[in-house]
């Protein structure tokens, strides 16, 4: 039975290509902003999200042509939790960067409270939670976005 006091996740599947992370990004802004989640908890959640799809589909789905990403983000007490998964293969991350790249997992680290990694035969799943700022737990308990 679903809990009336919290919403509905956003749960999307889109097709392992890049021209589909805009439209994700879409759809999470709005999710975030119908829940008046503050525009700067909101911006880092839009980034940790965007680099872990992003990832999802360079490194992932990097030799699947029928890769796909599925993105799920539920309210939670007083959390959000992002979820991204892949039907790809891993790629352990380099142990030296170019300079360049190589930073996706450091910047989900520290735009978000937690990030676990879970590689396997399957695919790979990121998982991230992010405590809701005070004034966003004020703002979203009388919006249904707490559970109660």
């Amino acid at each position: 039975m679903m809990n009336p006091h919290r919403p509905a996740p956003l749960d999307l599947s889109f097709p392992a290509e890049p021209s589909r992370l805009a439209e994700a990004r879409r759809a999470l802004r709005q999710w975030l902003s119908d829940r008046s989640i503050d525009s700067d908890q909101a911006y880092n959640i839009l980034v940790a999200t965007d680099e872990a799809c992003a990832n999802a589909i360079e490194h992932g789905c990097r030799e699947q042509p029928d890769g796909a990403v599925r993105l799920r983000v539920s309210a939670e007490e007083h959390c959000l939790r992002v979820t991204v998964r892949d039907n790809g293969h891993w790629r352990p991350p380099a142990t030296q960067h170019d300079g360049y790249r190589g930073r996706g997992l450091t910047l989900m680290r520290t735009l978000m409270d937690q990030v676990n990694v879970q590689p396997t035969a399957r695919g790979t799943t990121v998982d991230m939670h992010t405590e809701l700022s005070e004034h966003a737990r004020r703002t979203a308990g009388t919006r249904g976005l707490v559970a109660h």
